[in-house]
């Protein structure tokens, strides 16, 4: 279906961060200069608005607005082994109410969905974009509403904000509402996500300690910093979480020790060699980095929080934050004869698997929550939360329950994400942590200026698993679709570079 109108795309300046994120999507509509700005094409054929629109999802300070009439693929018919196109007698349950279930649910109706479609979130917010809640929302240059995701169009579904899921039975097709309500599908898809890990031996309660996972958790801290006048935090985790949030409270002058267990940081993100350039950049900033270290005491003193270190030493803080990562919202599958160990275990095309291994013909499950085999690498079942894989996987795992597991086909994205590491653009494309050997292409370590690629070996031969680029994002779009690729070999395997991964 063409389009019927003019598409004109707009970016808001004061927003845009310039990771690099729209120029992957649309390289045809938005370019990254050599001096580092941003530059686009405002008034597109319908040849390209699709791409734009793609773009303006996958952006994750929602600068790109793109205004036009009709979208390509509306009405588009699919085959009758799941829930069909054109079916106002049925109805599909998009559990989850953030951007993966969000993102499933437009798809479907611009498939041509016309049934009932019923959206069930634990949250009482629309869909919101986590990723600046430890950046621009704490350090107070986003506000709430500036978090909400800008919809293609108004989504025709039915919202049940604040509603707790509690069970699924798969055979008689119904979820189960907290105070028994049963919800009757045709179709379900699961995007219930992660929440934030904590840890056993925390204080309990104190209000001095906190996540950072959802909205109410970033106004919780943004309330110690300004309300309790907070000069001194503790971080616990060296990922991504961990650092930015170093990041952030640095910027507002506060003092920052980050503990992490394990050492580097980032390493089993980025491996070792880079996890140390991270670690420059952090101290370099002003962050006490502990690295393999752990706390064995915590104590809420009434006017603090006196944190006691396996090397004998103590740290004094106002409040302390947990950046230790995400455990999949699984819970309340318990029992309904799904895989669920790590997530919800799906097919190549987003089925949700069964304890026999058999696909489930009318559930699919998208985002954070999902662990499925990417044949982009190998037959291996994974999770990946980033942003920009929830858009994509909600849109697939639509699209494979209209079609059918019979039909549906894998899916096999280039996994995409990003961090700020005071002002030092991080971008990746791939799976870093599947590494063995790390080289680095352009640019220099030292410089704290380069793209370096990650290799593994194979039974065929070499395979290129991911590249990351530290403030070099116009180059990184070179390597993006060498990802997955396999050097047949030609001589016997090399031994791995030594620092490359590092021992895991």
């Amino acid at each position: 279906m063409s389009e019927s109108g003019p598409v004109k795309v707009s970016v808001d300046n004061s927003r845009c961060h310039v990771y690099g994120i729209c120029q992957q999507e649309a390289p045809e509509v938005f370019r990254i200069s050599e001096s580092g700005s941003l530059h686009y094409t405002a008034n597109l054929s319908a040849r390209l608005a699709a791409q734009a629109r793609q773009a303006a999802r996958c952006c994750p300070m929602q600068a790109v607005t793109v205004r036009g009439s009709a979208r390509p693929g509306a009405g588009r018919r699919f085959g009758r082994r799941g829930p069909s196109a054109s079916s106002g007698g049925q109805r599909i349950v998009v559990a989850g109410g953030g951007l993966a279930g969000l993102s499933a649910a437009a798809r479907l109706r611009e498939r041509g969905f016309d049934g009932e479609l019923v959206v069930v979130g634990e949250e009482l917010h629309r869909p919101y974009s986590r990723p600046p809640l430890s950046k621009q929302f704490l350090s107070g240059e986003l506000d709430r509403a500036d978090l909400a995701f800008r919809a293609d169009e108004p989504l025709d579904a039915h919202r049940l904000l604040g509603t707790h899921l509690t069970g699924l039975d798969p055979v008689n097709r119904y979820v189960l509402l907290r105070g028994g309500e049963r919800l009757r599908y045709d179709g379900l898809v699961i995007a219930t996500g992660v929440d934030a890990k904590r840890l056993p031996e925390t204080p309990v309660p104190s209000e001095r300690i906190r996540t950072v996972r959802t909205l109410e958790d970033a106004d919780a801290i943004r309330r110690a910093v300004y309300v309790a006048r907070a000069r001194r935090v503790l971080i616990l985790g060296g990922g991504f979480v961990g650092c930015e949030l170093a990041c952030t409270f640095r910027e507002m002058g506060m003092d920052v020790t980050l503990v992490v267990h394990s050492a580097p940081l980032l390493r089993r993100v980025l491996g070792t060699r880079l996890g140390r350039v991270v670690g420059r950049i952090q101290a370099r900033a002003g962050v006490d980095v502990r690295l393999s270290t752990r706390i064995t005491e915590w104590t809420d003193t009434g006017d603090g929080l006196r944190l006691r270190l396996d090397d004998g030493g103590t740290v004094e803080a106002d409040f302390a934050v947990l950046g230790l990562g995400g455990v999949p919202r699984t819970d309340w599958l318990t029992g309904s004869g799904l895989d669920v160990a790590d997530g919800v275990l799906c097919s190549a095309g987003c089925h949700a698997v069964d304890l026999a291994g058999r696909p489930v013909p009318n559930i699919v499950a998208a985002g954070d929550i999902a662990r499925w085999p990417n044949p982009r690498f190998d037959a291996v079942p994974r999770r990946v939360e980033h942003l920009i894989h929830a858009v994509e996987m909600g849109q697939h795992a639509a699209d494979s329950l209209l079609l059918g597991p019979d039909r549906a086909a894998p899916f096999t994205p280039v996994p995409r994400f990003w961090s700020e590491q005071h002002g030092t653009r991080l971008q990746a494309v791939g799976l870093p942590a599947l590494g063995e050997r790390i080289e680095v292409v352009a640019g220099s370590l030292r410089s704290e200026r380069f793209i370096a690629t990650y290799h593994r070996h194979t039974p065929l031969g070499e395979q290129t698993v991911a590249a990351v680029a530290f403030d070099m994002p116009r180059e990184l779009l070179d390597h993006r679709d060498r990802i997955g690729s396999i050097r047949p070999r030609s001589s016997p395997p090399a031994p791995t570079a030594a620092g490359g991964r590092g021992s895991r």
